[in-house]
C-alpha cells in the first residue's frame, strides 16, 4: 500500500513530483535503473491515485532500442505492420509499434514507491516557488525541497495565443466484436472514411486481439471533439466496416499541438517535465519517447536540471504542417494519403522519429501537394517578418523622403504623415495614464489627478525656462530611459542598463547624425553648441553600432532593423526621423501595451483618451498656431511642450512597466 503523508511529519523533501502521469513514472522508472533514489526523501502530490487505466501509450522502435529493452514487461501489444485506410497492409521492419496501458506504468512506479522514502498525498498543487529552496504550496498544506519536477496541466488559453495552435482530441471506445475480424498484426495509424468537414480527422485503430480492439475517432483541428457527436461518428464507423459489437470501455483526451515555445525560465531547481517541458511532438501528438530520453538526460549524471532538446529542422517542418492544418484543414487528409502511398511507411516512422537526413526530407516532401506547402512557407515567413515589418517600411520610406539638404522644414505630406500619426496613436498614447494606476488608483481623470500631472510638468518649464541647458540634458536622459524601457519590453529583455544604453544610442545617433539640425533648433531656446561634430558622432556610431551588435547576438531581428533605420536616417531630416521612431514605434507599442493590460478595444482607449487629446490639441493650437511665432521657433517651443507633457507620462508608463 502507498502510504499517505502525515502533515505532523517534516515538511522538507528532496525531491517533489508535481503531478504523476507518464513523464513521472518513466523519470521515476530511470532514476531507479540509476540508483538515484537511495537516502532521498520524496513527496508526490497529484489529484488522482492512479488506479484506473486511463490512457493509452504507444511508440514504435525496434527491440534493439533501449526503450523497448526498459519496457518490455510492460508491453502488452505489438504489431509489425501498419494501415492507412483499408490499404494493403505494409510492414514496418525491423520497427514495432508497441502499446502500453497506463495502469500498467502506474503500477511499475508504484512498485518503486514501495521500495524506497516516497510518500503520496492526493493533493492539487497551486504554486511552485523557486528560491534558495522550492517552496510548494498545495490544497494539503506547503511544503519545501531541493528539486520539483513539474509536469501540471499545461494552461491552453495562453499558448492558443501562439502561432498555428490546433487541439489534437480524441475520442475511442474499446470494443468486442461478435466475429473474427481484426488482423493482429497490424495497427491502422489513419483511416479518413469519416467526415473532414469541421477539421482533418481519421480513425485510428489497435487490434488487441481477432475480435477486440481500440477504436479512436481522432481530430486535428481549432475545435475539440464533442464526445456525443464522436460516439455517434464511430459507432456508425464500427457498424459499417466491421458488423455488432459490444462497448467495453471509452476514452478521451486532448493534446496540445503548438509551435509554442514550452521551455521557461533556465532552473536548477525546478525542472519541468512531460507537456510542460514540450515532450508532446506538435505535429503528432506523441510523446513517450520524448519522456523517455528526457528523464534519461535528467539522470544521465546525477539529477540535472535539462531541457529537452529541439531540433530546429524538424520545429520547421512541424510548424509548416501546422500551418496546413489550421489555415486550409482540408489538405489534411490528401497529404497524409499522399505521404503514405508514395513513400515506404518505415521511412515515414523514421521521419516523425526525426531521424532522416536532409536528403531523405527532399524526396518525402518531393512526392507531396508543394503548392499548400509553398503557401504554409509564405505564410511562416510572413508571421516571422510581422513584428518588424513598421521597421521594414519606414527603411524603404527613407528612400522615398531622401533630402540631401539638411533643411529643418518638412513637405507638407511629411507634415501631413506626421500629423496623422500624433492625432491617431502620437497623443493617444500618452492620454491614457490615468488608466495606468500610478499617479491614481481610481482609473480616472479627476481633479486630484489632473492637478498631480500638471505639478510634475511645472518643474521642468522652469528649468528650460532659467537654465535651457540643463532642461534640454535632463529631457534627453528621461527621454533616453523611456525609450529604452519601452523597447526593451517589446522585444523582451530584461536589463536595466541595456534600456538606458538603447535609449542613449538612439537619440544620440539620431541628434548627432543631424547636429546642423539640431544647433539650429536648440539656438531657439537659448542653447548653443559648438559646430565640430566629428567626436560626437564618432561615439554616437559606435553605440549605435554595439547596439546592432547586442541585438543581432540576442537575436532581435526588429531591434537590428530600426539600428539599420537610425544609420540610414542622415538621408532625410531629423524631424521626420524622430517623428517617424517616436509616433510610428514608440507610441504604438505603447498604446499596444495599454491595450493589452487594460483587455479592451482600441475604440473604447480612444474614447477614454479623449480629454487629454482635446487638452493637448487645444494647447498646441493656441500657442503655437496663433502664438504669432516663426516656424522655427514653433519648433524649438515645441520640445519644450514635448518635455513638458513627457515627463509624468514617462513616470506612470515607467512604474506600469515595473508592474
Amino acid at each position: 500500500m502507498i502510504s499517505k503523508i502525515s502533515l505532523i511529519e517534516s515538511n522538507f523533501y528532496d525531491i517533489i513530483f508535481s503531478g504523476w502521469g507518464a513523464s513521472a513514472c518513466i523519470l521515476l522508472n530511470e532514476m531507479d535503473k540509476q540508483n538515484l533514489l537511495s537516502s532521498k526523501k520524496v513527496l508526490i502530490i497529484d489529484p488522482s491515485e492512479k488506479l484506473e487505466n486511463d490512457k493509452t501509450f504507444c511508440f514504435w522502435s525496434t527491440k534493439e532500442e533501449d526503450i523497448f529493452k526498459d519496457y518490455r514487461l510492460l508491453i502488452s501489444n505489438q504489431w509489425s505492420g501498419i494501415q492507412i485506410n483499408n490499404s494493403q497492409p505494409e510492414s514496418i521492419s525491423p520497427q514495432f509499434y508497441f502499446h502500453i496501458n497506463s495502469i500498467d506504468l502506474y503500477d511499475k512506479a508504484r512498485s518503486i514507491i514501495e521500495k524506497y522514502t516516497i510518500k503520496v498525498l492526493v493533493g492539487k498543487i497551486t504554486r511552485i516557488q523557486n528560491g534558495a529552496k522550492v517552496k510548494v504550496k498545495s490544497s494539503e498544506g506547503s511544503f519545501t525541497c531541493s528539486y520539483v519536477f513539474d509536469s501540471r496541466s499545461i494552461d491552453f488559453e495562453k499558448i492558443k495565443k501562439s502561432n498555428h495552435f490546433i487541439y489534437q482530441s480524441f475520442f475511442g471506445l474499446k470494443i468486442r466484436l461478435k466475429h473474427k475480424v481484426f488482423d493482429e498484426s497490424v495497427y491502422r495509424m489513419m483511416d479518413f472514411r469519416v467526415s473532414q468537414q469541421v477539421a482533418t480527422q481519421f480513425v485510428y485503430i489497435l487490434p488487441y486481439d481477432s475480435t477486440s480492439a481500440l477504436i479512436e475517432l481522432t481530430r486535428f483541428g481549432k475545435k475539440v471533439i464533442h464526445k456525443a457527436l464522436a460516439k455517434q461518428q464511430l459507432i456508425e464507423y464500427i457498424h459499417n466496416y466491421f458488423g455488432e459489437h459490444e462497448v467495453i470501455a471509452d476514452e478521451f483526451g486532448v493534446i496540445p499541438m503548438a509551435s509554442h515555445n514550452f521551455k521557461s525560465k533556465k532552473s536548477e531547481k525546478v525542472i519541468q517535465i512531460g507537456t510542460r517541458a514540450g515532450s508532446v511532438k506538435p505535429s503528432t501528438g506523441y510523446a513517450f519517447k520524448n519522456m523517455y530520453t528526457h528523464a534519461k538526460a535528467i539522470c544521465s549524471d546525477g539529477i540535472q536540471s535539462k531541457n529537452i532538446t529541439i531540433n530546429k529542422r524538424f520545429a520547421f517542418y512541424d510548424q509548416l504542417l501546422l500551418i496546413i492544418l489550421s489555415k486550409w484543414p482540408q489538405m489534411g487528409k490528401p497529404i497524409f494519403e499522399r505521404l503514405f502511398s508514395k513513400k515506404r511507411s518505415f521511412l515515414i516512422l523514421k521521419f516523425l522519429d526525426e531521424k532522416t537526413s536532409i536528403r531523405e526530407d527532399l524526396s518525402i516532401f518531393g512526392k507531396l501537394q508543394i503548392g499548400v506547402f509553398l503557401k504554409a512557407l509564405c505564410y511562416w515567413f510572413f508571421n516571422k517578418l510581422k513584428p518588424s515589418i513598421v521597421a521594414i517600411l519606414f527603411i524603404v520610406s527613407i528612400f522615398l523622403f531622401e533630402n540631401n539638404s539638411s533643411s529643418i522644414f518638412l513637405t507638407d505630406f511629411q507634415l501631413g504623415l506626421l500629423s496623422f500619426g500624433l492625432l491617431l496613436v502620437g497623443i493617444p498614447h500618452g492620454a491614457l495614464d490615468h488608466l495606468t494606476e500610478t499617479i491614481s488608483k481610481k482609473k480616472k481623470i479627476t481633479f486630484s489627478f489632473i492637478s498631480k500631472y500638471l505639478l510634475l510638468m511645472v518643474p521642468i518649464f522652469f528649468l528650460w525656462y532659467y537654465q535651457s541647458l540643463l532642461g534640454l540634458v535632463f529631457f534627453l536622459i528621461y527621454s533616453a530611459w523611456h525609450f529604452g524601457q519601452t523597447d526593451m519590453n517589446y522585444w523582451k529583455i530584461k536589463s536595466n542598463w541595456l534600456s538606458m544604453f538603447w535609449g542613449v544610442s538612439l537619440l544620440g545617433y539620431m541628434l548627432f547624425s543631424h547636429l546642423d539640425e539640431f544647433i539650429v533648433i536648440v539656438q531657439y531656446l537659448g542653447v548653443n553648441f559648438s559646430d565640430n561634430s566629428f567626436p560626437v558622432l564618432i561615439f554616437s556610431k559606435i553605440l549605435l553600432l554595439s547596439s546592432f551588435l547586442i541585438a543581432f547576438f540576442k537575436r532581435k531581428l526588429n531591434w537590428m532593423l530600426w539600428c539599420v533605420f537610425l544609420l540610414l536616417s542622415t538621408k532625410i531630416s531629423l524631424l521626420l526621423t524622430f517623428g517617424i521612431y517616436f509616433i510610428f514605434h514608440h507610441s504604438r507599442i505603447g498604446w499596444m501595451d495599454l491595450k493589452a493590460n487594460l483587455k479592451t478595444s482600441h475604440f473604447n482607449m480612444f474614447v477614454k483618451a479623449i480629454p487629454f487629446n482635446v487638452g493637448a490639441v487645444a494647447i498646441y493650437f493656441l500657442f503655437f498656431v496663433k502664438g504669432g511665432f516663426s516656424l522655427q521657433q514653433n519648433i524649438s517651443y515645441f520640445f519644450i511642450f514635448l518635455s513638458c507633457i513627457s515627463f509624468p507620462h514617462i513616470i506612470c508608463m515607467s512604474l506600469f512597466y515595473k508592474k
